[in-house]
């Protein structure tokens, strides 16, 4: 009997997400090998030390791309993409991208799909802490008369943005609106939080026709961050609901994001498609 093929990846950014699927990985036992993390440099000494000696920790994206993975995942931050995920498409290398933010860009995202179809090469958007995808997927093939998606957090996740100058954050009572507005804006003003806004969009009625709302709200479970997804279409209505469990070290992130990308390279191994 053949032996069974291993995805092997590499990993852009040693962070929460990151940390979440060497654990993940480590407790399922997938046929998935990391094979390489990128780190920013002067971080690869102590990244090494936590990641084991079986994986190359690198400096640069050209070391990393010597390691031959079949899918780069990046796991970093909107500006990994916009430095780096033109050059690993254009090189064939499948790429993974979280920080969907970076496509409120029209113009990055066009040039990214044109390099994946060029090389042959696939770009692949996790579904991220959100339900619901998949039935919006199926109902953009009809006709779709509006595409909301609503992010609510605690005040503290907010820390660090817009909504930290726009409101008093601590003193916030009930549930707030802190943005509501396209989701290029979204994007691009909440960089950490708001990158669902830009995969919806992109999964449904386009940049210019979805509706986002960032809520601030004290009343959340502690620890906790919630998503609603509205969708009215010719074939009838979709409303999602979720309340997930936020990273412990990272309010702006839920649990739900690194599990899904999980996911979504388990089923990659499952269907031997890569």
């Amino acid at each position: 009997m053949a032996k069974k093929k291993r995805l092997k990846i590499a990993l852009i950014g040693y962070g929460a997400i990151s940390q979440m699927l060497f654990d993940v990985f480590k407790e399922k036992k997938p046929p998935i090998d990391i094979v390489g993390v990128l780190v920013r440099p002067g971080r690869a000494r102590d990244t090494q030390k936590k990641v084991g000696r079986k994986v190359a920790v690198v400096e640069s994206l050209k070391a990393l791309l010597k390691l031959k993975p079949d899918i780069v995942v990046e796991a970093a931050s909107q500006q990994a993409v916009k430095d780096w995920g033109e050059t690993i498409l254009k090189k064939g290398f499948d790429l993974m991208v979280i920080a969907t933010g970076a496509y409120g860009d029209p113009k990055l995202w066009k040039k990214h799909k044109a390099a994946a179809e060029k090389s042959g090469a696939r770009l692949r958007l996790p579904s991220g802490a959100i339900a619901g995808l998949d039935g919006l997927l199926a109902m953009r093939l009809g006709k779709l008369e509006k595409v909301k998606y609503t992010s609510i957090k605690p005040p503290h996740a907010w820390s660090g943005t817009p909504a930290e100058t726009d409101f008093d954050l601590p003193s916030i009572k009930t549930p707030t609106v802190i943005f509501r507005g396209t989701p290029a804006d979204a994007g691009r003003l909440y960089p950490k939080n708001a990158n669902l806004a830009v995969t919806v969009a992109l999964c449904g009625a386009g940049l210019d026709r979805t509706e986002i709302e960032l809520v601030a709200d004290p009343t959340l479970p502690e620890g906790c961050n919630a998503s609603k997804l509205e969708v009215v279409s010719d074939s009838g209505e979709l409303n999602m609901y979720r309340l997930g469990r936020a990273m412990p070290d990272n309010p702006k992130t839920g649990v739900l994001t690194a599990l899904t990308m999980a996911d979504d390279l388990m089923k990659i191994v499952r269907a031997s498609d890569w």
